[in-house]
């Protein structure tokens, strides 16, 4: 409740909104009590704060359809859908030359941004999900480490 006091007059953006309900039960069965409590003050205050809040759910395009289908209140509360297509390796190469740069103070050798960008293409074969940017953060910190 006191995300969305904070809020009013903005934008509330949960990332991995689906964390909000127990993943195997839905909205209010014998799940996580915190995680019931939590959505349904969420639901009420977006109904309640129409005009003075905007919420915004963010995740995975499946775990987000698991979501909205275990409360029916959520889908049509949230009627809106904006997919963002993944990153290429190119892009996730560039997070990761502006992530050494940011939060190393390093600077790629002149190559190296089209070397990892070949290296992240090769995760296509396996089931890593390429549009998190989170691998490219990870990356970074674990060669600069």
């Amino acid at each position: 409740k006191a995300a969305v006091k904070e809020a009013m007059g903005g934008c509330l953006f949960i990332d991995e909104a689906y964390a909000l309900i127990d993943a195997g039960s839905g909205v209010g069965t014998h799940g996580d009590t915190f995680s019931q409590e939590a959505m349904r003050t969420l639901l009420t205050e977006v109904e309640n704060n129409r005009t003075n809040l905007m919420v915004v759910l963010g995740g995975y395009k499946d775990k987000m359809g698991r979501l909205m289908r275990a409360d029916e209140g959520l889908a049509r509360r949230f009627p809106n859908r904006l997919h963002l297509e993944d990153y290429s390796p190119s892009e996730l190469a560039q997070i990761c030359e502006m992530a050494a740069r940011q939060r190393h103070q390093r600077e790629f050798e002149p190559g190296l941004c089209e070397k990892l960008s070949k290296y992240i293409e090769n995760f296509h074969w396996r089931d890593i999900p390429l549009q998190n940017a989170g691998l490219a953060i990870n990356l970074t910190e674990q060669a600069l480490d």
